[in-house]
């Protein structure tokens, strides 16, 4: 077992879009103001951590909520279990969260990335739920890939029987799965993945309006020789001419320890 540590910073920002909505997860603590870098974190392989992104859902009010509290949610539980966490348990908390009449109905999207205790200290576990994403840059291959897939319809038709062309007039009907404060709503449990990292390999959680942005493919390559912070700064320069919607992200990078 080859002995690696992780060192990681997020982000988010409001960008264009006249709220903010989205909000990230990182060392136990909630970022969700308009503009905000996280410190850079370095922790050894050994040591359990976590991280997370996740998007409210923009044509619901108060959805900015829903994305707070589901990341406190999964906060608050790796503070005191190991196991992954289940998606229905997070619905079944938001809605006991947020039971103010305000809030009903406020959704939110979320991927979350993190390294167990009682894992070999080259794995990391990845969940997510909507259109939130994980990455992995291959410092082997130099190469960005992209991990989950989107629970949305364009997923779970044939393309070959979906119109182009049709316009869907609520998100409410591109997404097929996201957190609701809604005690009606359900949630299907999707299974864990399980990834490998290398020496200089990296990990990315990000909302939409990252790769609405940017495709990954023309995502910067890491340098071995280039800071987690550096290679934030300049990809953020590169996603402003183009970002619309809020942007947040957590990059985690291995290293050797």
């Amino acid at each position: 077992m080859q002995k690696l540590a992780y060192e990681m910073q997020g982000l988010t920002w409001q960008a264009r879009k006249k709220n903010q909505q989205d909000a990230i997860l990182f060392k136990n603590k909630v970022i969700y103001e308009k503009g905000r870098y996280s410190r850079l974190d370095q922790v050894a392989g050994n040591i359990p951590w976590h991280a997370a992104v996740a998007d409210g859902i923009g044509s619901q009010p108060n959805s900015d909520q829903a994305a707070i509290a589901v990341l406190e949610i999964i906060n608050e539980y790796y503070q005191n279990n190991t196991p992954d966490i289940h998606l229905s348990y997070i619905q079944e908390a938001l809605c006991l969260k947020l039971k103010a009449e305000s809030a009903l109905n406020a959704g939110t999207t979320m991927a979350l990335i993190r390294h167990a205790a009682e894992d070999d200290q080259d794995l990391v576990r990845i969940q997510s739920l909507g259109d939130s994403r994980a990455y992995h840059f291959s410092y082997r291959l130099q190469k960005w890939k992209i991990l989950t897939e989107d629970d949305n319809f364009l997923n779970e038709m044939e393309l070959s029987t979906w119109d182009q062309e049709q316009e869907l007039a609520s998100i409410y009907d591109v997404l097929t799965g996201f957190f609701c404060v809604n005690a009606m709503h359900e949630v299907n449990e999707k299974q864990t993945l399980i990834y490998k990292a290398e020496p200089n390999d990296a990990f990315m959680v990000c909302t939409d309006g990252v790769f609405d942005a940017i495709p990954h493919e023309e995502w910067p390559l890491i340098a071995m020789s280039q800071s987690v912070t550096e290679w934030l700064k300049n990809f953020v320069e590169m996603l402003k001419p183009a970002a619309g919607d809020n942007i947040s992200l957590v990059l985690v990078r291995a290293i050797n320890s």
